[in-house]
C-alpha cells in the first residue's frame, strides 16, 4: 500500500512538472505569436507605404506617345 502511494506521489510530481513546463512553453508561444503579429502589421504598413510611393512615381512618368504621333513620325 505504501509503495502504491509512493508511486502515485512520483507520478503526481511528474505531472505537476509537465504542467509547469507546458504553461511556460504556452506563455513563450503566446509572446512569440504576439511578436509575429506585430511584425506582420509592420510589414503590411511598409508594403502600403511602398505601394503609395510606387503609384506616385508611376503618376510622374511621362505619358507614352500616342499611336497617331508614332505613325506621323514614320
Amino acid at each position: 500500500m505504501l509503495e502504491d502511494l509512493d508511486a502515485l506521489t512520483a507520478k503526481m510530481s511528474e505531472l505537476a512538472g509537465r504542467v509547469r513546463q507546458l504553461r511556460q512553453e504556452n506563455r513563450k508561444l503566446r509572446a512569440d505569436l504576439a511578436q509575429a503579429k506585430a511584425d506582420a502589421e509592420a510589414m503590411s504598413a511598409r508594403v502600403a507605404t511602398a505601394t503609395t510611393r510606387i503609384d506616385a512615381l508611376i503618376d510622374r512618368l511621362p505619358a507614352p506617345p500616342s499611336a497617331a504621333a508614332v505613325d506621323s513620325e514614320a
